[in-house]
């Protein structure tokens, strides 16, 4: 039984990265009869792999995979205690993350990892890259993550790439494990380089079709502004640049999007309140009126959440628009001019329903007006 660390940690070390929070382990020469004995616990389904109960990290057992169907898990593997760590590592999907290292700290680099790493190439280990097409999205999240050190795609990956697209196999990777890849790269700061080097690759059409037009965001609007901002906020960018563009009301498709999309909650909220004050902060028109400071308020639902109306206008504080930034400030001092107005019985009494709303609505927009003049 040898133990050895692969993937991810060493590749991050090797180009001075922080080490990330979890390490994988690749076990060869075992059995689940001897992991079981050792005390490890079996997690995967699907795949040979336990986790050690005293540091929770990964271990697997060395394997080695045939495509049996579609999609991502539409494999065969075999996991015995013959196959071998190079075998193992032929079945990764690129060569900078096939780079193991055993207890003593030496290096296994059978597919010249290291040397793609020092030219900086995303290249694939085997052809069997073409097998799952969730590769495709992977190397998209990778042209973001290691965007700072210039890598490029090797030309005949791309062209395995190219293979898996044409061959429709994008089409049966099922949302949800879609959207893990996706929000990794929008925990990202060129998460936008994600999206583009999909959109080359002709991918978006098949994996998200909402995103339709995306292409054209990247040369009409720049999204480098946002980041360092929130995964939150680089999404609900995306979705007012196409706001933009298309001619169909994205906040009336959000749902729907969000249904077929599967991303959480909190995505389509902020998105939608994004949406919203975007058409009222953003037009450019000179005069800024009391009643179009209360709709800021209302589409936040600030007086409920004064937390969504500070991510609003962080979100437009990323647009270096000195008009913006003014409007902000009143949206700002507004609300605080007028948050501790709410129902009282006396100020209120024999209205009921509607009418209450009506005289709060009322009496908010004329402080907010006094504010502004």
């Amino acid at each position: 039984m040898q133990i050895y660390l692969v993937g991810g940690a060493i590749r991050d070390r090797l180009l001075g990265l922080p080490a990330p929070l979890e390490h994988d382990w690749v076990v060869v020469g075992s059995s689940p009869e001897e992991m079981r004995s050792k005390g490890f616990i079996k997690v995967g389904k699907s795949f040979p792999v336990y986790i050690d109960p005293k540091n929770s990290e990964e271990y697997a057992l060395a394997r080695t995979e045939s495509k049996s169907g579609h999609g991502y898990h539409g494999f065969d593997f075999n996991a015995g205690p013959e196959i071998t760590l190079e075998e193992d590592l032929m079945r990764r999907d690129l060569t900078i993350n096939a780079i193991a290292e055993d207890d003593q700290g030496k290096l296994i680099d059978p597919f010249n990892g290291m040397e793609d790493l020092k030219d900086r190439v995303l290249r694939h280990v085997s052809d069997a890259f073409r097998d799952d097409p969730l590769r495709v999205l992977r190397v998209a999240r990778f042209m973001s993550k290691l965007s700072s050190f210039g890598f490029s795609v090797a030309e005949e990956t791309k062209e395995l790439i190219k293979e898996i697209v044409n061959s429709g196999e994008l089409d049966y990777l099922v949302p949800e494990r879609i959207w893990l890849e996706t929000e990794k790269a929008l925990q990202t700061e060129c998460f936008d380089l994600y999206f583009k080097t999909l959109s080359d690759f002709k991918a978006i059409d098949h994996i998200y079709p909402d995103l339709k037009g995306i292409d054209h965001v990247f040369s009409d609007s720049p999204l480098v502004v946002y980041n360092k901002a929130t995964p939150e906020i680089k999404m609900a960018s995306i979705f007012c640049a196409l706001d933009d563009l298309n001619e169909k009301d994205m906040i009336d498709h959000l749902d729907e999007i969000q249904n077929r999309m599967k991303f959480p909650n909190s995505f389509s909220s902020f998105a939608k309140v994004v949406l919203r004050t975007s058409r009222i902060i953003g037009n450019s028109r000179q005069i800024f009126s009391a009643s179009d400071v209360h709709q800021i308020l209302e589409a936040t639902d600030a007086f409920r959440n004064p937390e969504n109306l500070s991510m609003a206008i962080e979100f437009h504080n990323l647009i270096d628009d000195p008009d913006l930034t003014k409007k902000t400030q009143l949206v700002k001092n507004a609300f605080e001019s007028c948050k501790d107005i709410g129902y009282d019985k006396d100020s209120f009494k024999g209205l009921e329903g509607d009418a209450i709303k009506v005289k709060l609505d009322a009496l908010r927009i004329e402080k907010i007006d006094s504010i502004l003049n």
